[in-house]
């Protein structure tokens, strides 16, 4: 069993975990990345470097890399690219190879932030607030519904690329008339917890879910986190992929509030948070191999110790 691992970057130890994972049954890890320099090619079984995403012939040229390698499945671990292979799912399984991402219309959801707040709130869970149109912005603030602070994001975006914090009117009517398509959101006071959960491939339920409350964040990363086991949260996140019909890993991000947890994104596919789960027992590599031999997992939310603190830190390697 070889699997593909797309546009790697830097998530180094991930690929060390998959080559550590499918080593044990003959299997390799294929990574690839659009930078011949990116650190996590050069930890991969097999390393490949590839045209941008918006190539014309990169779909083609993944199909071509599949049958070169004999590959049974692959995923991506940036959002963009998602909502591209999503567009090709049936095709890349026709061939028998197995995309591990949710189907199209939930990873465009997920992907879009405005969209995510209307599926939340349709579906009765509690979110952030988002606004997309300026005239719902200001008549907000002028009713007392919408206070400064204010996070502007990017619509559709992701590792925390140009987030700005608000702090009056001004500001507000001068980013607007400089950036594309944004949201605005209240700024939320309260603890941020990161969730990473595995959905079966094979019968769809979320079999590991794994809590952590944000220590320090680096360039839209958990760069230090604390594990917690909170069976409240648990249970959203289990009703949230169950409406949602996400499968495969899944990185969900909320505030722990006075009005209990807002749910701030959804991103189905691993997180950068992911090692702390890993380390913690809670290896979902291992759930992908398992449903990928035909074998659903068992159920096993919350079976980790509470307390244990992740930490990131820099290594370094040399190109020859």
């Amino acid at each position: 069993m070889n699997i593909l691992l797309c546009s790697v970057g830097r998530r180094a130890k991930l690929v060390s975990y998959f080559k550590e994972e499918l080593g044990k049954i003959g299997g390799k890890l294929v990574a690839i990345d659009c930078d011949s320099s990116a650190p996590a090619l050069h930890l991969a079984d097999i390393a490949e470097t590839v045209p941008r995403i918006t190539h014309p012939e990169y779909i083609q040229h993944i199909k071509q890399l599949c049958i070169k390698y004999k590959i049974s499945a692959l995923l991506s671990l940036i959002d963009p690219e998602l909502s591209l292979l999503a567009e090709h799912k049936e095709e890349f399984e026709k061939d028998n190879i197995k995309l591990i991402i949710s189907n199209k219309d939930v990873v465009n959801i997920c992907y879009d932030k405005y969209f995510t707040y209307h599926f939340l709130k349709k579906h009765g869970f509690s979110a952030i607030p988002t606004y997309l149109h300026l005239d719902d912005i200001l008549n907000e603030i002028k009713n007392n519904k919408l206070c400064f602070p204010l996070i502007m994001k990017p619509r559709k975006g992701s590792a925390s690329k140009g987030v700005s914090k608000i702090h009056s009117i001004e500001e507000l009517l001068a980013f607007w008339e400089h950036t594309g398509e944004f949201i605005i959101q209240p700024f939320i006071v309260g603890h941020e917890y990161g969730v990473d959960c595995y959905v079966d491939l094979l019968n769809y339920q979320a079999t590991h879910i794994f809590c952590k409350r944000k220590i320090r964040m680096r360039a839209g990363e958990t760069d230090k986190s604390l594990a917690v086991n909170d069976q409240n949260l648990f249970q959203l996140i289990t009703k949230l992929v169950d409406s949602m019909g996400l499968i495969g890993p899944i990185d969900i991000d909320c505030f722990q509030t006075d009005m209990g947890y807002l749910i701030s994104e959804i991103n189905p596919r691993f997180g950068g948070g992911y090692l702390h789960a890993h380390e913690a027992g809670q290896n979902f590599i291992r759930n992908i191999i398992n449903n990928l031999d035909g074998i659903s997992n068992m159920t096993d939310i919350g079976n980790y110790s509470e307390g244990s603190v992740m930490i990131k830190f820099d290594d370094v390697m040399v190109l020859k």
